[in-house]
Formats: structure tokens, C-alpha cells, sequence
């Protein structure tokens, strides 16, 4: 296919009728049914840009680099330039050439590179072990180019976003400017967060997602064979979990680095993990999603960034993982949730970065305060000059019982005053019955029956595993812009379990809404660099982190707050035994949970507010 192409590129005849054909199929709106290489083909003649899917970039230690160029065919250049690393085969995924296309329409060259270990590109693929240092070598072979001016800009989304970070901080001089989206997974140790490839929340793996990205793409080798048809969810209830893509997909892949690594290891730094000693100064255009699972990572790093000078501009965007352009265009939902007015110009924004940062060309995005974020609820496009933004403030809501706060019916309160006596509720958390998922922020799990995003949660409040605290209705409106966290005071039978916090917006109707949430692994409760088991029956302090929202509740609504010890198969599940690598184990423990809440021992839910 690869030498047919370059026979039709010499023939003039040839591209008159390729151009006719590309009309064609065009207008009949059948492009996208094509094969990956004839769609590229043909897109490519409709709009002016010329393809050579046969560079080769030499890393640094010999390995060679599978590219695609995209360049405008009626201008000689020299180009500004957009960079793609992408770890999903550069002939296949759409965003990659799509976006390649897009920008060349509009006057840049596009390389389009496979990551080390994927698509035609040599070597073992390892998120984010040598993004940094093939990007560098890349960014010095394309300002050597005579069709380059030498100005680079980075693009794309998740692993496509990632990767442009892990580059950012070298601060290579080519290097001009990034846009990166869905991008909180290149957070490392950073801000305290220990995320890794956003697939640790409070030191609890996330398994859906690390499970079904692994299996899915995450092989080191990209002659690696496919995993044969298995069943999903089945697969996930297996342990140990450290083996689980082990048994679909047998071989070599990242799975069983993370799981094998504390989180603490000095290792994930050199995997390209980002920590508190590295910032860019690339100007960047930082954008996330409120349902992506890496919301407060990607909030808590730009924040940091901020700080420290950065230039940047942080957008949030309603919806799931990567779907911020969807948003508001080909849905109007977000899980439970409908969203209207999320329309933005996007690609125009692109256009304006790249122009601004790249050639030197009209104002960017000068117009947008540092944060523009989308509120849920009231379905308003805000800005701040930092987040949280400056014109909010803490509110907390104190969990009060007489004892019995297990399910909705039970007698769980939230309250904005200091509980009056001393009181405990207890669960039983078995990790052979967890409390199942429901909605959340997931992505990339492969499961077509997982739903992300604000889901009903009624179908798991009648647990007893699952404490429920509910304010009373809300006189006005509360509008939530900042970090959502539950400061509990908690003991257990184990030496090790897990908490999982959520917040919910309960309608009149009854309607319970999941708006965000996290977990926290107890042994972490003092750092994540610095595990410590509980002592039996012992009262500790832990600080759950909920991840970050926009969203107001409306008058006559209530707040709610579930406190449980799983959500699976969104999360590992804690096995309760205390064992050093909880992912290597297959002996379950029942633990005996409790929370507590007293007038010296308050525990709360608290979260900011624009007043």
C-alpha cells in the first residue's frame, strides 16, 4: 500500500482522479468506513495536504522511530510544526491523523510519530520511560529539517496528552508550545498526588481502567499477540490481580511494573512520572474534563505550574475522558446530568494557541482569564484567576448519627454544626461482596457495559456496607467550585482496608446523583511514601480526596455523603490482610469499619464554595 502511494503521488493524472474520488466519497459521507491508509489517502488529496508515512527518526541509543508527515501541498514552507507521540499505531487512530490533517489544512507540517514499542516504531513500550528523550531527539530532527522554522507545538489527548508533559519539563528549545488534554496521568509524586498514568487514587489502584488499557494497548512489544475474546467483567473478579493481563494477553507489559513498584520507589521519576522538582515553561494550554479520572491530578499540577510562572491556560470542560469537544455538540448529556451552553470553539482555540506561540500571529488566547471551567448544574462557562478560584471559601458539613447511618434509611445526617455527642457507625466490609461501581470517573476500561460519569447510586444505598449521611434541603443554591475531600476519623479490625467517599446531589424525587468521588488505602494515611499499618480497634485521622467539581446544587435539593470500603471493579479491592503488595495476595479478611464522630473528633465533608 505504502509504494502505491508513491506511485499515485508522481502520476498527475492519477491525483486528478484520487482528488475525484476523494470528492466523492466525501459528499456520500462514507470516509470513515474506509480503511485507516485509503481514508487517510483520500482525506489527505480533498484537502491540500501531501502524506509520506515513511520517515524514520534515529533515537539517541539507535532505536528507530516509525513517522507520518503531513504537510500543506500548495505552500513551499518552511512550516511551523505539530508534534504527535502517539502509542496506538499512527496508521489507525483517527486522532492522530486526524488532527494531522486538520493542522495541515491550516498551514502547519504534522509528524505523526509511533512511541517507542507501538505501531512500526522499534523498541519496548513502558509509559513514560523514554517519551522524554525520543521526544527530545524528535523535536532535533525536525528543527533540522529545511521545511521547518524550527518552532514546534505538541498535541493531543491522554497518552497523546501525557506525553507532551513528560516532554514540556526538559524545556527544549524547539519546544513552543503544548496542548495537551486528558493529560493528569503524567502526574507522578507531584502536588503529593502519586497518581502514575492516573491509575492510583489515595494509593488504590484503579483496575478497570489499568486492566483494560494494559490488555488493550499497553504490551511492550507491538508484534505482541492480541488477547483472545474473554469476559470482562468475569476476568476482574480473579486474583491475584497483579496476574490478571498476565492470563488474557501473555505477554511482557507495564501491568506488571506498576503493580510490582511502591509508590514511593524512585523508579516512577524515571519512568518519566512528573515530581515537584520538574516544571516547564512551555507555554501550555492545559484541558480536562469533569469526569475524567484525572481531573485533580491535572487541577493540582497547573495550580503547582501556576505558582511557579508558567504560562499557561486551564480549561474544564464538561463530560467523560477526552470528549470535551462532544460535549454540548454530539451530546447533551453527562451521565444523569443535562448539559447545555458547553459549546466552544475549540479547534478556533487550537488555531489561536498554536498561531500565537508558533508564528508570532495574532493575541491567542489572551481573551480567556488563566481558568475557564464549565459549572455542572447551572450550565455556565466561569473564569478564575486560580483554582479554587480566590471568591470561594471552605464550607463543612459535620456527619452526626445515633448509630445507624448504614443505607439511605438509615439515620445518617449532614450537618453544618458540630455533632453534640460521641457516637460511632460500623460496616462490614467483605472483599468477596464490594459494593459494586456505579458510574464514576472511569475511562479506557474496554468494557462497553461501563457507563462514566454522574450515575443513580439508589441501586447501592440499601447496603448496610454502605454508611449514607444526607443534609437536610438546601434553603438556596450551593455552588461547589474547588476540591471536594472527607476528613474522617475511623478505626477497623484490619490491619489494612480502604475508604472510598462520594458525593451526591439527592433530588426531591429521590434521585441520588454520584457527582465525584476518590478512595484513600489507610496504610497511606500518614503519605504515600511512607505506608504504615493500622493497629486493631485504633482511631486514626484520614483525609479522602474527591477529586475537584464545578456544579451547583439547586434550592430543595439535599447533600449527601456515602462512606464505604469499595467500589469495584473501579478500584482493587483491599483484601484486608495487611500484606505488603495487596495485589499479589489471594486471602481475603472481613473488616469490621467504623466511623467516628464527636464533638473532639469531627469528622466532615468539606468542599469550597462561591459565595
Amino acid at each position: 500500500m505504502r509504494q502505491r502511494l508513491r506511485v499515485l503521488g508522481g502520476a498527475g493524472l492519477a491525483l486528478v482522479l484520487l482528488g475525484a474520488i476523494a470528492w466523492y466519497f466525501a459528499r456520500a459521507g462514507v470516509l470513515n468506513g474506509l480503511p485507516p491508509l485509503w481514508r487517510i489517502a483520500l482525506s489527505a488529496r480533498l484537502h491540500d495536504v501531501v502524506v509520506d508515512h515513511s520517515i524514520v527518526v534515529t533515537a539517541r541509543d539507535g532505536t528507530t522511530l516509525a513517522a507520518s508527515l503531513y504537510r500543506p501541498a500548495r505552500e513551499a514552507g518552511p512550516f511551523p510544526t505539530v508534534l504527535i507521540q502517539l502509542p496506538y499505531g499512527r496508521l489507525r487512530y483517527g486522532e492522530g491523523f486526524g488532527s494531522a490533517l486538520f493542522f495541515a489544512q491550516h498551514g502547519y507540517a504534522v509528524l505523526v510519530e509511533d512511541m517507542r514499542g507501538s505501531g512500526e516504531s522499534q523498541g519496548e513500550l513502558l509509559p513514560w520511560k523514554h517519551v522524554a528523550e525520543d521526544g527530545q531527539d524528535t523535536l532535533e530532527w525536525i528543527a533540522a529539517q529545511a521545511w521547518s522554522t524550527g518552532k514546534v507545538g505538541t498535541f493531543g489527548c491522554s497518552a497523546l496528552g501525557e506525553s507532551q508533559l513528560v516532554l514540556g519539563v526538559k524545556n527544549h528549545p524547539a519546544h513552543a508550545a503544548i496542548i495537551a488534554s486528558g493529560a493528569g496521568g503524567a502526574v507522578g509524586s507531584a502536588a503529593g498526588r502519586y497518581a502514575y498514568f492516573g491509575l492510583f487514587e489515595g494509593g488504590v489502584f484503579q483496575l478497570a481502567s489499568g486492566f483494560g488499557w494494559f490488555v488493550d494497548f499497553g504490551a511492550k512489544s507491538p508484534a505482541a499477540a492480541p488477547p483472545m475474546p474473554f469476559d470482562r467483567a468475569e476476568r476482574l473478579r480473579r486474583l491475584p490481580v497483579a496476574s490478571l493481563v498476565q492470563q488474557v494477553r501473555p505477554a511482557p507489559s507495564g501491568y506488571e511494573d506498576y503493580l510490582d513498584t511502591p509508590l514511593g520507589d524512585p523508579r516512577w521519576r524515571e519512568w518519566g512520572f512528573l515530581s515537584d522538582e520538574d516544571v516547564s515553561r512551555v507555554p501550555a494550554l492545559v484541558i480536562n474534563t469533569w469526569g475524567d479520572q484525572t481531573v485533580g491530578d491535572a487541577l493540582a499540577l497547573a495550580e503547582a505550574w501556576r505558582r511557579r510562572g508558567v504560562p499557561q491556560k486551564v480549561i474544564i470542560a464538561p463530560g467523560v475522558h477526552c470528549q470535551h469537544e462532544e460535549s454540548g455538540t454530539t451530546t447533551q448529556r453527562f451521565g444523569e446530568l443535562e448539559i447545555a451552553n458547553a459549546q466552544r470553539p475549540w479547534r478556533e482555540w487550537y488555531l489561536r494557541w498554536f498561531d500565537r506561540q508558533l508564528r508570532g500571529r495574532g493575541e491567542g488566547l489572551d481573551d480567556l482569564m488563566p481558568y475557564t471551567y464549565f459549572t455542572l448544574g447551572e450550565n455556565l462557562w466561569r473564569g478564575s484567576s486560580r483554582w479554587p478560584p480566590a471568591e470561594s471559601t471552605p464550607m463543612r458539613w459535620y456527619l452526626d448519627s445515633a448509630g445507624r447511618a448504614n443505607g439511605a434509611a438509615g439515620d445518617g445526617h449532614l450537618r453544618s454544626t458540630l455533632p453534640r455527642t460521641s457516637m460511632q457507625d460500623e460496616f462490614l466490609y467483605d472483599p468477596d461482596d464490594p459494593v459494586p461501581s456505579q458510574g464514576g470517573p472511569i475511562c479506557c476500561t474496554g468494557n462497553a457495559h461501563d457507563t462514566p460519569g454522574p450515575a443513580d447510586q439508589r441501586s447501592i444505598e440499601s447496603r448496610d456496607d454502605v454508611l449514607v449521611y444526607t443534609s437536610a434541603p438546601l434553603e438556596e443554591p450551593l455552588r461547589i467550585a474547588g476540591r471536594v475531600h472527607a476528613r474522617l476519623w475511623f478505626s477497623s479490625s484490619a490491619l489494612d482496608t480502604d475508604l472510598v467517599a462520594r458525593l451526591v446531589d439527592v433530588g426531591p424525587d429521590g434521585r441520588a446523583v454520584g457527582l465525584q468521588e476518590g478512595a484513600l488505602r489507610l496504610r497511606y494515611r500518614d503519605g504515600f511514601a511512607k505506608p504504615r499499618l493500622l493497629a486493631p480497634g485504633q482511631v486514626v485521622e484520614a483525609d479522602v480526596d474527591m477529586r475537584d467539581i464545578a456544579y451547583m446544587v439547586p434550592r430543595g435539593h439535599r447533600i449527601r455523603l456515602h462512606v464505604t470500603s469499595s467500589s469495584f471493579p473501579r478500584l482493587e479491592r483491599n483484601l484486608n490482610t495487611g500484606d505488603v503488595n495487596n495485589a499479589q495476595g489471594r486471602a481475603m479478611v472481613i473488616a469490621r469499619n467504623r466511623i467516628h464522630h464527636a464533638p473532639d473528633l469531627a469528622s466532615f465533608l468539606e468542599f469550597d464554595v462561591l459565595r
